[in-house]
Order: C-alpha cells, then sequence, then structure tokens
C-alpha cells in the first residue's frame, strides 16, 4: 500500500512539474514613475535568445483613475542588437467603464514579431508631454501561442 501511495505522488508531482512548466512564456519589466506624473525617458531591455518564435510586445499602465487622461501619446524608439534604430509615435487609449477603470492595463503595441538576432533589444518609451497619475509605466514581450497547437 506504501509504494502505491508513493508511486501516485511522485506522478502527481511530475504532472504539477509539467503543467507548470508549460504556458506562455514572457518578460515583464516596469519602472515607477515620479509621484507627481510621467514625463521623462524610460528605457527597457530585453535579452532575446529565440530568432524563430513570434512575440507579443506590450505596453503596461498602472495609473490612479481620478488623475489619468484619456489618451496618452509617447514615442517608441526600438533599437536591436545590431544597432537597427527605429522610432514611431503611439497613443494608449485609457479604457472607461462608465466610472470605473481598471487600475492597471496591458496595450498591444506589436503583435508576430520575430526577432531575427540573438542579443539585448531595448526599447525607449518617452511621453509627449506629463501625464499625472501614472505610477508605473513597463514592457512586456511574450511568446505567442499557436492556435494549431
Amino acid at each position: 500500500m506504501m509504494r502505491v501511495t508513493g508511486r501516485i505522488v511522485a506522478v502527481v508531482m511530475m504532472l504539477i512539474a509539467i503543467i507548470s512548466c508549460g504556458g506562455s512564456e514572457h518578460s515583464v519589466d516596469m519602472h515607477d514613475s515620479d509621484a507627481r506624473g510621467w514625463s521623462g525617458v524610460e528605457e527597457f531591455a530585453y535579452d532575446n535568445s529565440d530568432t524563430l518564435s513570434p512575440h507579443a510586445i506590450s505596453i503596461v499602465l498602472r495609473y490612479c483613475n481620478q488623475e489619468v487622461s484619456d489618451s496618452l501619446a509617447l514615442r517608441i524608439m526600438a533599437v536591436s542588437p545590431d544597432s537597427l534604430v527605429v522610432e514611431e509615435p503611439f497613443t494608449l487609449y485609457i479604457p472607461r467603464l462608465g466610472e470605473l477603470r481598471p487600475a492597471e492595463h496591458s496595450f498591444t503595441y506589436r503583435s508576430n514579431v520575430i526577432f531575427s538576432k540573438m542579443g539585448k533589444y531595448r526599447f525607449r518609451l518617452t511621453p509627449e508631454s506629463e501625464y499625472r497619475g501614472i505610477g508605473s509605466v513597463g514592457v512586456m514581450i511574450g511568446k505567442e501561442s499557436n492556435e494549431s497547437e
């Protein structure tokens, strides 16, 4: 009886280990902003080792419901490991649900991104003006799931 119980426990532990290792792989890097408002440049780094899988890049904001604007205009600069630079404007539209807003929201910036080089990719977020009510800003990069699997 003791042997059977030991085997059952071993199988359950193995299943838990397999399940916990599965799922989406992602990286989130958050920086706290000044309590008076977000106005400075925030730079984030992502160390890429996968040049085949598609990734999603999102901008993450944590904010105070009463003080934040309806939209935030910013510039996003991406620098690849071989120093290729791309910069573009991007506007985040803060969702409203009547008088309620979530305290944190993820905004899709790009999907199906293939990082063609191994190494460190840098992302620089620069707000176009000072935005009150922003507590933290970040970048989330994750492998996109393949629906056919």
